[in-house]
């Protein structure tokens, strides 16, 4: 006889009305029934609660919370998460929807044994999505169904094979954004919550801290659909954010893969080689915005990053050691 476990499905939402009807939909048209729908709202300006009223009414799996502040993006996905009561967390945003079948095929992998699952890709660009979002989405992101045959329902990735993809691929999202996801809710007192400090790859680090503790298992099916559009927060962080995304958080992220206890298990199969390799990616990206900062005549940005983030900040070794091999290089690339 099969387990039929609760799911909580999370959906953080501020501002979603003319999204969130569709993706409620999505919910209580599972062939999986035995779901809990939590919606927490950040307090959006917009309707989006008026649009969710008629399914509050009709439907008692769904429970709505409303922040009495706004909590931001991190805040509000760790508070709607510590409603969860399920067995399992199945993330949802506003803007992204799932088929009908996609809890039934997740709980099925569940109970074969796989604390953390993620469905095959499938980014949704409407027509107001950039060219550089086209390309970026279409062209230029990694996944793990890259990496094996697509003739196979699905694979598992142990915690072994992640770490050389992600050495390989460091900073890049190749396991899944939220609304992919589903996973174990015991493993939150193995890996904690979402960490604020991250703006946007806030999904790809605490990915990577599931998967180092229990691997991943993809399948080979693009059961949930991820939207890209002009509103979303991916795009308008992306776009409006470079400084942090693209220096800041990275650095981050390398550094917290070497040296955070969160990563205590995928740590522990690094090789030497690998290990260096963490370490000159996020010195030098230190040392990347050190230099774009320098041509914009803008310190504020890189002096406040070393508030929230002072491990960053560059030794007395680092300037007068790997400085002037970073300038070097830069040198080289200029040519």
């Amino acid at each position: 006889m099969s387990v039929e476990p609760l799911i909580s499905i999370c959906i953080p939402t501020y501002n979603g009305s003319p999204y969130i009807e569709k993706c409620i939909e999505s919910c209580i048209s599972q062939t999986y029934r035995n779901i809990e729908i939590i919606v927490c709202d950040d307090c959006s300006t917009d309707s989006v609660l008026n649009v969710l009223k008629p399914y509050l009414n009709k439907d008692s799996r769904i429970t709505c919370y409303q922040n009495e502040k706004n909590l931001g993006l991190v805040g509000n996905w760790n508070k709607c998460m510590n409603y969860a009561s399920g067995d399992y967390i199945k993330w949802l945003f506003q803007d992204d929807w799932m088929d009908a079948n996609a809890i039934e095929e997740f709980v099925e992998m569940a109970n074969k044994g796989y604390d953390f699952i993620v469905s095959k890709r499938n980014f949704i660009l409407n027509e107001m999505a950039t060219d550089e979002d086209k390309m970026y989405y279409s062209k230029q992101v990694k996944k793990l169904e890259d990496y094996f045959n697509q003739d196979e329902i699905g694979a598992y990735f142990p915690s072994s094979d992640i770490k050389d993809i992600v050495i390989s691929n460091i900073a890049l999202n190749f396991i899944a954004e939220p609304s992919l996801i589903f996973f174990k809710k015991t493993l939150i007192k193995k890996v904690g919550l979402y960490d604020h400090l991250f703006l946007q790859i806030c999904d790809l680090e605490y990915n990577m801290r599931l998967a180092s503790e229990v691997g991943v298992y993809v399948i080979n099916k693009p059961l949930c659909h991820f939207a890209i559009h002009a509103q979303s927060t991916t795009n308008a962080n992306v776009h409006n954010k470079y400084f942090q995304l693209r220096f800041i958080e990275q650095a981050y992220y390398a550094y917290k893969l070497l040296h955070h206890h969160s990563f205590k298990s995928i740590q522990k199969l690094f090789s030497l080689n690998q290990k260096l390799k963490l370490i000159v990616y996020y010195k030098y990206r230190m040392h990347e915005a050190k230099r774009y900062i320098s041509h914009k005549d803008n310190q504020s940005n890189y002096s406040m990053a070393f508030i929230n983030y002072p491990f960053l900040k560059p030794s007395v070794w680092d300037r007068t050691i790997l400085l002037p091999i970073f300038r070097f290089i830069d040198l080289l690339k200029s040519r």
